[in-house]
């Protein structure tokens, strides 16, 4: 028969969870007795509840080594913070409907990770294409999306899940979720009134239309009958070049920027020009016309009608131009 107040130690542990005892054997056996058929079963149901793993077993093997677990002055179990994420849940007795039903209004990137997460911690599922995305908005009662694969690829962009590197090269193509993926998911918090706000665009400025220093300038101030009539003219560039000639001979200007000239045959004469007609002009007639930085706009030139120009504006004037 033992000696039931000889002094023995005990130390054990099952996973996370420890056990030691000191002291009479009687001591022992019964603080034991009590952590094998209170304590540990607790314990054990707390780990499943909070962190998703498997039951440990609840039993105790023989062990050579005295082990240790809680004297009578550590008889409580230490506290586990319980996370407030309504994701930690029992995933064999819910849907993916129930599943995301307590986090509010989700976005579809949202959606698609927490679906993922769901398939893979209740069915073990780890690889996911487009088509099982498709799935998971008809598990979920969720109206379709317009474009599934380019909701992955944005995922993939910002670095949620990856290509399944165990997967063929088959399409449509295989993901994952990354790490930094199943972090997001497992910290997942409602946003505030159940939906993110979305992101407003700056709006733009609105582009002021360069003034012309001939916008006060009108028709009537030009002496147009002592010339041929401008709109009569064949071509554009016999109308730019008359205009430009009359403008400057009548001693109202004789430095012309894009914008005066779109002014002047457009505002005032009444006749089309564009930026690109008037450009052709200067590019294909470069020796009629001297050019100088516009100092009202420093991406912008000034032109002056050299003698080359003038020329051909005299022709038409009497009636010799080709």
């Amino acid at each position: 028969m033992s000696d039931t107040n000889s002094e023995i130690r005990v130390k054990f542990e099952i996973g996370e969870i420890k056990f030691e005892a000191e002291g009479s054997a009687d001591l022992v056996e019964r603080e034991r007795s009590i952590f094998t058929n209170t304590l540990l079963p607790s314990a054990v149901e707390a780990i499943v509840r909070t962190r998703g793993i498997e039951k440990a077993p609840q039993y105790i093997e023989a062990i050579n080594e005295p082990a240790m677990l809680l004297t009578s002055e550590t008889d409580a179990m230490p506290e586990i913070d319980v996370p407030s994420n309504p994701l930690t849940i029992d995933f064999a007795r819910t849907s993916l409907s129930s599943y995301i039903k307590d986090l509010g209004v989700l976005s579809d990137q949202d959606f698609t990770l927490i679906a993922v997460y769901y398939d893979e911690k209740k069915n073990g599922v780890q690889s996911f294409t487009s088509e099982s995305v498709k799935q998971y908005y008809v598990d979920a009662r969720r109206g379709k999306y317009s474009n599934y694969s380019d909701l992955l690829q944005r995922l993939a962009q910002k670095g949620y899940i990856m290509d399944d590197p165990n997967s063929e090269k088959k399409i449509p193509k295989s993901y994952i979720l990354t790490d930094v993926g199943i972090r997001y998911v497992e910290a997942y918090q409602p946003k505030e009134n159940g939906i993110e706000k979305p992101k407003t665009a700056k709006p733009r400025k609105p582009r002021s239309k360069q003034a012309s220093i001939y916008s006060a300038l009108c028709a009537d101030g030009l002496n147009l009958k002592n010339y041929p009539e401008i709109k009569s003219q064949s071509t554009f560039k016999r109308q730019m070049i008359l205009t430009l000639y009359i403008v400057t001979v009548e001693g109202k200007g004789d430095s012309f920027s894009v914008a005066d000239i779109q002014y002047l045959l457009t505002d005032m004469l009444g006749l089309p020009a564009t930026k690109s007609k008037i450009n052709g002009i200067f590019t294909r007639n470069k020796s009629w016309f001297k050019s100088e930085p516009d100092p009202n706009n420093t991406k912008a030139y000034k032109y002056k009608l050299l003698q080359g120009a003038k020329d051909f504006a005299q022709t038409i004037i009497d009636g010799t131009a080709n």
